[in-house]
């Protein structure tokens, strides 16, 4: 059993964990801060059950917001006008590049 002050540092996280947890569910939405807030909650709860010396393989990390999104990408081929007039990234232009700043002279 844990010390009182790490029970008590605990009972700490798992409250401010309950308070993050209050308002995404509140309609705060998923802002960023709100989600580094969620992640900085869980690593302050493994670290000071590291403090303890639980193994981190028994450490439960952030539970999933369920299944991964599944993205269908299609294999059907683009375009080829889509692509008409397009630069190659990283190979450079076929063509001088027009700057749209006046006096600014081109490649």
């Amino acid at each position: 059993m844990p010390p009182a002050a790490i029970r008590e540092l605990l009972g700490t996280v798992d409250r401010l964990a309950h308070c993050v947890g209050s308002l995404r569910s509140s309609g705060f939405g998923e802002p960023p801060a709100l989600t580094r807030l969620a992640d900085d909650v869980e690593r302050l709860r493994l670290h000071v059950r590291a403090l303890v010396g639980e193994p981190a393989d028994t450490m439960s990390a952030r539970p999933s917001t369920g299944d991964p999104a599944i993205i269908a990408v299609s294999d059907i081929p683009y375009d080829a006008r889509l692509w008409h007039g397009a630069d190659d990234e990283g190979v450079g232009g076929h063509g001088p590049q027009i700057s749209p700043t006046p006096g600014h002279a081109g490649r």
